[in-house]
């Protein structure tokens, strides 16, 4: 008797350049797979197993997907229509969800975000000073579900003073410290406190492992979307309106614009460009298993059909492999090339390496 299986829909196969991933948005977890199985899985009708000719295989896959919750069992044909697929088109109430901006932040800004509702705010600071706490406090009136602060000198001599002080705070979800000892995390007073031993300059401009996220709303953010510049707008500490930490191109600054005005930069095609971008229109990314769970810094440019990054990304999907891996390359010397006019890809020296290094 036949079998019927169908995927969670929450359990969304993704394909890349060498395997393939099962973002798990449910339970936040990811799991690799080769892309073969990617493409019997990549449907929101029955699995057809039988493609596997191998049973041992096929019984072995079956179980481990059952086990992982990742498809599930039907008793009977018909009832496939009681599991609609889910759709993965999103539409966005408010274009700016997400604002960056320095403990010297001007007034100004108090003005001109208005009554816009923000998911968060981040607050770039040098230390841990009155001037920061004073501009939290003057803050809390506004539509904010939760304050970030990046603090780029640790000092650890005051660490018990500061978080004590950072504790009456409510609005505050997490703080980054950067330069510390040894890397840690604390949940205090329901503030998540992470401790980093890199610069925040480091952080801002790099894309790691450590800051890939599986979930619901950032899944569906980054397959429409471009997840780091979506809804954002960064202040920086001249007051120049810009998409990101990166980006140099300033579209008005902050002292001499209106409320009316701000709304309609930030609302204008320019400045909403970089966030529009999705990832399978990005050189090297549209190859990436963690595109959609990625929220990649660099500045996009647009080239003769695609968009690129002139700078190289910590990860090479070319040869599944992170910078900090064994027998990491860049793209040269993988074989790759990338630029305005497009990507190339030297086959022959690609599998060479990747022979090479999977082959230890």
């Amino acid at each position: 008797m036949s079998k019927f299986y169908l995927r969670n829909q929450l359990c969304i196969p993704v394909d890349g350049y060498n395997r393939a991933m099962i973002y798990d948005l449910g339970r936040r977890d990811y799991h690799f797979i080769s892309r073969a199985y990617y493409g019997l899985l990549n449907t929101d009708g029955f699995i057809n197993f039988d493609q596997i000719a191998d049973q041992s295989e096929r019984s072995e896959l079956i179980d481990f997907l059952l086990d992982l919750e990742i498809i599930f069992e039907v008793a009977a044909q018909h009832e496939e229509k009681r599991f609609p697929p889910v759709t993965r088109s999103i539409a966005y109430p408010n274009q700016l969800t997400h604002a960056v901006i320095h403990a010297n932040i001007s007034p100004a800004f108090i003005d001109v975000i208005g009554n816009s509702h923000l998911q968060n705010l981040s607050i770039l600071a040098p230390q841990i000073s009155d001037e920061l706490l004073k501009l939290i406090a003057s803050i809390k009136h506004l539509e904010i579900d939760g304050i970030y602060l990046y603090i780029e000198n640790f000092e650890a001599e005051n660490i018990e003073r500061h978080l004590t002080e950072l504790g009456r705070h409510f609005a505050l979800f997490s703080v980054n410290f950067f330069g510390a000892a040894t890397p840690d995390t604390q949940l205090r007073d329901n503030i998540y406190y992470n401790f980093f031993t890199e610069s925040l300059q480091d952080y801002c401009q790099k894309t790691t492992v450590d800051k890939l996220f599986v979930n619901h709303d950032l899944f569906f953010e980054a397959y429409n979307k471009h997840a780091y510049y979506h809804g954002k707008v960064y202040i920086d500490q001249s007051g120049q309106i810009k998409n990101g930490l990166n980006n140099t191109q300033s579209f008005g600054n902050i002292n001499s614009v209106t409320a009316v005005e701000f709304q309609q930069i930030v609302h204008s095609e320019p400045f909403m460009e970089l966030g529009n971008i999705n990832k399978n229109e990005t050189l090297v990314c549209k190859d990436c298993e963690f595109r959609y769970m990625c929220t990649d810094p660099r500045v996009p440019v647009k080239g003769d059909a695609h968009w690129y990054h002139p700078t190289e990304c910590q990860y090479n999907p070319y040869l599944s492999l992170w910078q900090h891996d064994d027998g990491y390359l860049d793209l040269q010397a993988s074989g790759v090339t990338v630029s305005a006019t497009g990507c190339t890809i030297d086959k022959a020296l690609l599998d060479m390496k990747f022979n090479q290094i999977w082959s230890e």
